[in-house]
């Protein structure tokens, strides 16, 4: 297996994903895997990460947001509250 340090070389991106070197952090209902390289903080929308890379000469910042599960509405229920706006305002 590579070191840190080889694969920072090779990539130029530091805490690279090395799957047996995940750390899982577990909740009442879910494991969330933490990487070194990405900053974690609750948000009001919910849980919010945040991770920087450098490929090449190009610097990128990579943000992904995972909504509260208790206030996320699944695609059905999205599809069907649009459904019902069409309905309300007559354009189905």
């Amino acid at each position: 297996m590579k070191s840190e340090y080889e694969i920072y070389r090779e990539t130029g991106i530091i805490g690279g994903y090395i799957p047996e070197r995940v750390i899982g952090f577990q909740e009442e209902d879910k494991i969330t895997p933490i990487y070194r390289d990405t900053s974690y903080h609750e948000a009001e929308s919910g849980m919010e990460l945040r991770r920087e890379m450098i490929v090449g000469e190009r610097k990128f910042i990579i943000r992904s947001i995972f909504p509260n599960a208790e206030k996320a509405k699944t695609p059905t229920e999205q599809m069907l509250q649009i459904i019902d706006s069409d309905l309300e305002k007559g354009s189905i």
